[in-house]
């Protein structure tokens, strides 16, 4: 019978595949004691503030967090632009520290929000080796609490970034080039993403 020796060769070949490469967590996160006792379902996420944003930085950053967003947590989200934000007050928390409550609650108003992403770069880079730190707050439309909050340092240069990455573009990109991802500022921006998302 031939049976047994495929099978037996079914199995060596089983052995031999390459253990699966999990990308290491370079993000942290907190929780508010409460989160869960709020209901959210559409999450609204405005354009990236930061003194080291420039426009057209911010706005690929805002879309590389708005997919990764949709994709790994259960909410609605909605990509804000600037011009969305035109007639109401600038909260600026990354100077003030804190959010204009009419802010909050004039946007949530409008576009039916239970909550809003605020984002921060504080750090950016776009030229290799590149940088971007970012940092993320869900910020409940009820209240104007913080309910979550989640901070990156990303440094192309470093041993366990380039370690991730690679581990990242080979278990949740397909296996593409890394290469182009530590060259690629849209595709490095998705990997800081990706990194926040997942803690949601």
């Amino acid at each position: 019978m031939r049976t047994a020796p495929l099978l037996v060769a079914a199995a060596l070949l089983a052995g031999c595949r390459a253990p699966e490469v999990v990308p290491e967590t370079l993000a942290t996160a907190e929780v508010s004691p409460d989160f869960d006792s709020y209901e959210l379902k559409r999450i609204g996420l405005l354009p990236f503030a930061g003194a080291e944003t420039v426009e057209a930085g911010a706005e690929f950053i805002a879309q590389a967090f708005f997919v990764e967003l949709s994709q790994a947590t259960p909410y609605e989200v909605v990509l804000l632009q600037p011009v969305d934000l035109a007639e109401t007050i600038p909260s600026e928390p990354h100077l003030r520290g804190s959010y204009d409550p009419r802010t909050i609650i004039e946007l949530a108003r409008r576009y039916r929000l239970d909550g809003l992403f605020v984002g921060t770069v504080t750090q950016h880079r776009s030229y290799p080796p590149q940088q971007l730190s970012v940092g993320m707050e869900l910020v409940s439309a009820e209240t104007g609490s913080i309910l979550w909050a989640s901070e990156v340092h990303l440094d192309a240069a470093d041993r366990r970034v380039q370690d991730s990455l690679r581990a990242y573009v080979q278990s949740e990109r397909g296996g593409s080039s890394s290469q182009l991802s530590f060259l690629s500022p849209s595709n490095f921006a998705r990997f800081a993403a990706w990194q926040v998302a997942r803690l949601l």
